[in-house]
């Protein structure tokens, strides 16, 4: 470790992307759209089959203990419940395990005619994301939150 030297690196001030832009990351199916009111959001990169597994990512698990403190933060806005046998509506109640996709699944706009579901892998702490219809190139990829808004989606 005595050869290791931290250097601070100044990185220039960049605008954020115009509404129009779209964010490519390692992903050949998606990318992150800003969406204007609604947020960030995820676009189809390229048409999408319906059926096609759009993205498998890895979950960040909040435990039980720690959702007192993460339910009252933006966090929750993201999270999904990470327990067999429950709903998204079970975020509410604040008792068992949520998670956090570590993919751009975190970003999914919600719709109730969604182009996408998300499977719970639970066991294997994984969140697919999962096309049900066919998706073109330039389309909002959503999901159904499956949970009361506590936003209007209009």
């Amino acid at each position: 470790m005595d050869d290791l030297v931290l250097r601070a690196v100044d990185i220039p001030d960049t605008e954020p992307p115009a509404a129009d832009d779209v964010s490519r990351y390692a992903n050949d199916w998606i990318g992150v759209k800003h969406f204007g009111a609604k947020g960030r959001g995820i676009i189809a990169l390229r048409d999408i089959p319906a059926g096609t597994v759009i993205e498998c990512c890895p979950v960040l698990i909040i435990p039980e203990k720690d959702r007192a403190q993460t339910d009252l933060t933006i966090v929750f806005t993201y999270i999904y419940m990470w327990e067999h046998g429950t709903t998204e509506q079970d975020l509410y109640t604040g008792m068992g395990r949520a998670a956090i996709a570590l993919g751009m699944s975190s970003l999914l706009n919600h719709s109730y005619d969604p182009t996408a579901v998300f499977i719970r892998r639970i066991d294997e702490l994984e969140l697919e994301l999962r096309s049900r219809k066919s998706i073109a190139a330039g389309e909002e990829v959503t999901i159904d939150y499956q949970m009361k808004l506590w936003f209007d989606p209009t």
